[in-house]
């Protein structure tokens, strides 16, 4: 038993001396590169509002996102040549406060002038892939400035409920994001 123990030692000993041993490991290994892209912060202000004036309750006013009296908003501190996403959620109703009187308001458009401060609607083209889903119209545009300007339109298409001498309003909200 002695000499098979020694025997094993001696064959371990030459083993471990000339570099050869049991299991051969392999390793590999492959890098990660960090990156970031800078860009200026948003600011989405108020420029206008979507008004109808006054309305009679048997009409069903239109105003276009690319007309005068669209409503609309500036964009500022874009970094030029970055996508922008625009998320617009509408109302489905502008109300006086008595759900009964509510205007029904479920036509919606939108356009952006993305080249500087340009804030004539007229000027505008619609968001990139926009699409009305429900209330909401999503899409992106292209800064070609630091400043641009996104106009909302929309239609009354019900205004029988209303009442005479009544004010009818409800918010618009505009989202800008980059992409």
């Amino acid at each position: 038993m002695k000499t098979l123990l020694k025997s094993t030692l001696v064959v371990l000993a030459a083993l471990l001396v000339s570099g050869t041993s049991f299991a051969q490991g392999s390793s590999d290994d492959a890098t990660v590169s960090a990156n970031a892209n800078v860009v200026a912060a948003l600011t989405v202000t108020n420029v206008s509002d979507l008004s109808f004036g006054d309305i009679l309750t048997s009409e069903t006013p239109t105003i276009s996102a690319t007309t005068t009296g669209a409503g609309s908003v500036s964009v500022s501190g874009a970094t030029s040549g970055q996508t922008l996403n625009v998320t617009i959620d509408f109302p489905s109703v502008l109300t006086d406060g008595t759900p009964a009187n509510d205007l029904s308001f479920d036509t919606y458009s939108a356009a952006v002038t993305a080249s500087g401060n340009d804030s004539d609607p007229t000027n505008g083209v619609a968001l990139t892939g926009a699409a009305t889903a429900g209330t909401q119209i999503t899409g992106t545009f292209v800064a070609g400035a630091t400043a641009a300007h996104i106009f909302v339109g929309g239609q009354i298409d019900d205004a029988s409920s209303g009442v005479a001498g009544n004010s009818y309003a409800n918010n618009i909200t505009v989202t800008v994001d980059y992409n």
